[in-house]
């Protein structure tokens, strides 16, 4: 079983749609990825055709509780495409206005008639019945629940094994792309895209009205096959916050926000946090910040004593779960003492949090700290306060408190790390001095400012509150227009970031130095957004900025410029790469990246689009009464709509149309040998009177042969006579 959409579509737009496009990838010599690369194109192509069944299935069944008629032979259900019922709609709804309008013209004005004329095939199609149970509010996810019977919700969950709600995702998807997105499908189906990007197309969509499916298919029949699954979501994203009003997405995702977890069976378990972005993003900065001043030893972050040193050997993703996972950390103090002789390491830990949980007073400055340090290493060993009845924090146990006491601790603990030994071996023998902390997360302005800040890119009208376009933040990832207006209110500082019309992406911008200036680098990164590596998602506000062709230190004006066109940002690990000569990379043109790798694989990565951008640009033509015919996407680009959607009919629906037409035929032999036997009796029994009456009339009129009945004799009662001839008596009595 398949589903198909057909459509007849001009000569250009056919040109067109069948223009191949650039590939993502090129091969220059066979390897063992390059044959990994056939395979990975074979299973996607299977999974796609697995959608393509699965919608098939789900269609018929909606078609045939909807009483559509099955066809006969070998054709297929028939019915309008999303976009085909939208516009036949459309047109119906201007078709009635216009009588309205034509009502309100002046007298003297004689309005413009033009012939309808409408092909065959267009009359046809208008004949057609729209998308079964079509309305312009709901959503994919929504219609699969409403008409998924459940019988078939449980067979397809036996074949797929999964439990109904992933059964119902996995339709939602199927729907969503094949139905949906016709237009997008035919590139699948034509290997440029893969699984990846057709299950972003379907999360980002599934949940979008149909009434915005068309416009979303017409943006990914022309967007670039080059892009990374991450870079589609991005891009999809953004043009989907340009269609849903703003209003309705904010509230929603506030109404939305909530926590979820989910254990696995190795032991871990998954927290997904849904809210608000700008809430999102601001508890991530400043999480990622502190993870970040960590693992790169920034002592000065938390105005650490001289001499201290942070030392932590965990990565920043371990960092930030740590953070994360404990949100009012506990500080301590972490007294080490190292043998000089046998190099064993002993530590001793004491909370630096008073009962309350408050700091304890005076550990804020160098003095309080090293006094507090002091005090520690006086106290004896866990074990050891047990018997001598001290506690780990030094306070003096109810049960015994003697002088002996403190003074014997006090000798053990002779040599720490803190207090060395001042009898024992020479200053320059002794074990090094170590001691570690925990840190509290920094609060100060001037801190969430430089390090944790959230930068968004806000359009230049939705600021002055001319427009309610979204706004971006640096990850790509679309903000509302009030939530983005909040936060550059709140702003003590705005670049202003000039962009180019057509793509929406930064203009050139440069410098003579090798240190990448601030406003070069925030566009920078508001032109690429992520690293420019295949599949790397690191942010591009904190990746580093790598030169193409290398930085000429004597003579900065004979090549490897600071300027668009020699600089993109690259993650700290893939720079390194890049510097190792692992992959080669050269930037052709500004905005568009070559990269070659070593197993014969080629790549070219262009800059991301931003339809925000350009949406402002259009914005802005109109309030100026500019027209930009020139600038707008050329019609003969983007491949027609379909209008006319065929399924072919599955086996099991073909065999119980058969047979029903059997049993049809065979109901209507049978009628019909019913009706004819009984048109034969019919015929004899009328055929038998006719000869009755016929012979009647015969003996009738043989006046020969007729044997006629006596007169009564003179004198008998005429009563009792005519009732011996007849056998009436009513009729004696009347006589």
């Amino acid at each position: 079983m398949k589903g198909t959409t057909n459509s007849s579509t001009p000569a250009h737009a056919e040109e067109a749609a069948t223009t191949p496009s650039s590939p993502r990838f090129t091969i220059r010599f066979e390897s063992n990825v390059t044959r990994f690369a056939e395979e990975a194109a074979a299973a996607d192509r299977a999974y796609f055709s697995v959608l393509e069944s699965l919608s098939a299935v789900v269609l018929e069944q909606v078609f045939l509780d909807n009483e559509f008629p099955v066809p006969d032979g070998t054709d297929p259900f028939r019915c309008e495409t999303i976009a085909g019922t939208f516009e036949r709609r459309n047109e119906e709804s201007e078709h009635a206005a216009e009588p309205e309008a034509a009502a309100q013209a002046t007298v003297g004005q004689k309005p413009e008639t033009t012939l309808d004329e409408t092909s065959a095939e267009e009359a046809a199609r208008k004949l057609l019945p729209e998308f079964p149970e079509l309305d312009s509010g709901v959503c994919f996810s929504k219609w699969v629940y409403d008409n998924v019977a459940s019988d078939y919700l449980v067979e397809i969950s036996t074949v797929l094994g999964t439990n109904s709600g992933r059964t119902y995702r996995q339709l939602s998807t199927a729907m969503t792309i094949v139905y949906g997105l016709p237009r997008f499908v035919d590139r699948v189906r034509a290997g440029e895209f893969t699984r990846a990007h057709v299950e972003v197309a379907a999360q980002q969509c599934a949940n979008v009205a149909f009434e915005f499916l068309p416009k979303l298919d017409a943006f990914l029949a022309t967007k670039k096959a080059d892009v990374t699954c991450d870079s589609l979501r991005r891009a999809l994203s953004k043009h989907i916050a340009l269609l849903v009003p703003p209003t309705d997405a904010s509230e929603i995702a506030t109404k939305r926000r909530r926590i979820d977890v989910e254990g696995f069976k190795d032991g871990s378990a998954c927290l997904t946090v849904s809210g608000p972005s700008a809430e999102i993003f601001s508890c991530f900065n400043r999480i990622q910040a502190m993870a970040l001043a960590i693992h790169g030893k920034n002592k000065s972050t938390f105005n650490l004593p001289a001499g201290m040193e942070i030392s932590d050997e965990r990565s920043v993703s371990q960092l930030e779960y740590d953070l994360f996972i404990r949100p009012v950390p506990e500080l301590s103090v972490k007294v080490v003492s190292v043998d000089p002789v046998t190099g064993i390491q002993t530590a001793t830990e004491a909370p630096a949090l008073d009962a309350d949980g408050n700091l304890i007073p005076g550990l804020d400055s160098d003095d309080g700290l090293a006094d507090y340090a002091k005090h520690v290493a006086e106290q004896p060993p866990a074990d050891e306060a047990a018997e001598t009845g001290h506690d780990a924090a030094g306070f003096d146990s109810p049960e015994t408190d003697t002088a002996a006491d403190t003074a014997a601790a006090r000798d053990r603990a002779a040599g720490s790390a803190f207090v060395p030994d001042p009898e024992g071996t020479d200053e320059a023998d002794r074990g090094p001095l170590e001691y570690s902390i925990k840190l509290r997360m920094p609060t100060s302005q001037s801190w969430l400012a430089n390090q944790a800040a959230t930068v968004v890119t806000v359009p230049f009208l939705t600021l002055t509150g001319d427009s309610n376009l979204p706004g971006t933040f640096a990850g790509g990832s679309p903000v509302p227009a009030e939530v983005a207006r909040t936060i550059a209110g709140r702003s003590k500082t705005i670049q202003r970031i000039l962009t180019d019309p057509a793509t929406g992406t930064p203009i050139d911008a440069k410098a003579t130095s090798y240190t990448v200036p601030k406003d070069l680098r925030k566009t920078l990164i508001e032109q690429w957004t992520v690293c420019t590596v295949p599949g790397c998602s690191r942010r591009a506000e904190k990746s580093e900025m790598d030169h193409v062709k290398p930085f000429f230190h004597l003579d900065p004006l004979k090549g490897g410029l600071t300027r668009f066109g020699n600089i993109h940002p690259l993650c700290k690990r893939h720079h390194a790469l890049k510097t190792a000569g692992r992959y080669g990379v050269t930037m052709p043109k500004s905005g568009v990246l070559d990269y070659e790798f070593r197993h014969g694989i080629s790549a070219s990565v262009s800059a991301p689009e931003q339809p925000i951008n350009v949406a402002q640009v259009l914005e802005f033509a109109a309030l100026g009464h500019v027209g930009l015919e020139r600038w707008t996407l050329p019609t003969s680009m983007v491949p027609a709509a379909p209008q006319v959607l065929e399924l072919m009919p599955g086996e099991s629906t073909i065999r119980e149309r058969d047979e029903k037409k059997r049993r049809r035929e065979e109901e209507k032999r049978l009628r019909e040998e019913r009706e004819a036997r009984q048109r034969q009796l019919s015929e004899a029994f009328r055929a038998q009177r006719v000869a009755r009456q016929k012979l009647r009339l015969e003996r009738c009129l043989d006046w020969e042969n007729s044997v006629f009945q006596p007169c009564l004799p003179v004198g008998s009662n005429p009563a009792a006579a005519a009732k011996q001839l007849t056998g009436n008596a009513k009729y004696a009595q009347a006589v």
